[in-house]
């Protein structure tokens, strides 16, 4: 009885051990397993084919800037060649050119009797030195030289607008010149010399432009400057004459104050 008993609780054990087998369930993890691993092959193929455009545009990038390195050991740099077209070209000179003459030239080489006999082309009559009696007289020619320093100026402006006028032509003849290339070049290199060559060109029209507006704005305040002197002047002699009348008074206070006339000071005749 003993053994039989033995057995029994050996077996017990022994049949908790027994393995489930689930074909259906088998099936199924194996085909989402499978599933799995084609998602993942795929991805890795899309991955695999991204990673393979971008080596094909860094590579057409680096032949874009070998080409561009080749151009520049060719050709140039196209800034400094663009710099060197203005400086060579266009000449340094005109960068830094002015036109006419300063407002300090203008002033220093005013003279009061060429503005006595200035006519303007016949607009206005000389001024001569004689009074209406027809009799010479001396002038003053200090009285004369701001009004010269004006007419000297106005000269200045037309002599400027004169030359700048053809200067401008020239330029813009340039810029219609250097359009026509950029519209004909060949290489992103020549392009940039002509841009460069474009943006001297338009400076220095700019700097025409300005040149002229500033001599007329000489021209102007060097009128201001004789319009604030005349007003000066009446000023100072409007307070002269005030200054002068009440000296005058006070002179003739102490004279009166110092006569004295007595009865014996009349004489009888």
């Amino acid at each position: 009885m003993k053994p039989f008993l033995l057995f029994l609780a050996l077996a017990g054990p022994l049949c908790a051990q027994w393995i489930v087998n689930d074909p259906v369930n088998t099936a199924v993890n194996s085909a989402v397993q499978a599933g799995q691993a084609a998602n993942h092959l795929e991805t890795m193929r899309q991955w695999a084919e991204q990673l393979e455009r971008l080596n094909r545009q860094l590579r057409q990038l680096e032949e874009q800037l070998a080409v561009q390195q080749r151009i520049r050991d060719v050709i140039g740099d196209p800034s400094a060649a663009g710099v060197g077209v203005a400086l060579r070209d266009l000449g340094a000179g005109d960068l830094a050119r002015t036109y006419g003459e300063t407002l300090a030239a203008a002033r220093r080489l005013a003279n009061a009797l060429d503005s006595l006999r200035r006519t303007s082309d016949g607009i206005y009559r000389q001024l001569d030195d004689r009074t209406a009696l027809g009799r010479e007289f001396i002038r003053q020619e200090s009285f004369y030289r701001r009004y010269a320093a004006v007419e000297r100026q106005a000269d200045n402006l037309a002599t400027v607008q004169t030359q700048t006028d053809e200067r401008a032509a020239t330029l813009q003849a340039d810029i219609a010149a250097t359009l026509e290339q950029l519209r004909g070049a060949s290489t992103q290199a020549e392009v940039d010399k002509l841009n460069g060559k474009l943006a001297v060109l338009n400076g220095q029209l700019v700097r025409v432009d300005a040149q002229r507006r500033d001599e007329a704005e000489k021209l102007r305040a060097q009128q201001i400057l004789n319009e604030n002197q005349a007003a000066k002047e009446r000023q100072d002699f409007l307070e002269k004459q005030l200054a002068e009348e009440r000296q005058t008074l006070a002179v003739v206070g102490a004279w009166q104050e110092g006569m004295k006339v007595t009865p014996t000071d009349y004489i009888r005749r």
